[in-house]
């Protein structure tokens, strides 16, 4: 299901996703960064978004211009291991 957004468009959404990204990540918050980037994640699997759409927002949040390729490079070595700790730390409080 897509996200509905009844208070601001799509860009605005996630103009302020990734401002809150990078706050966490200057902030040294690691585990909201971590949050962020997990929440995103399960947007992507659960197909509310496309990895296009977060490259394309990511793009215009931070000026770059990634493609594909260099977007699943970063994916891989930033944002899976994000995602990873921030798993570790869910399962950790099970414990």
């Amino acid at each position: 299901m897509a996200l509905t957004l009844k208070h601001q468009t799509a860009a605005e959404f996630a103009a302020k996703f990734w401002r809150q990204v990078r706050r966490s990540y200057v902030d040294g918050d690691k585990l909201e960064f971590c949050r962020l980037v997990w929440w995103v994640w399960t947007k992507i699997q659960a197909g509310d978004l496309t990895s296009d759409q977060v490259r394309l927002s990511f793009n215009a949040a931070y000026g770059r211009s990634l493609n594909t390729t260099q977007w699943n490079a970063f994916v891989t070595s930033t944002l899976v291991p994000a995602k990873d700790r921030y798993l570790a730390v869910l399962n950790q409080s099970d414990l």
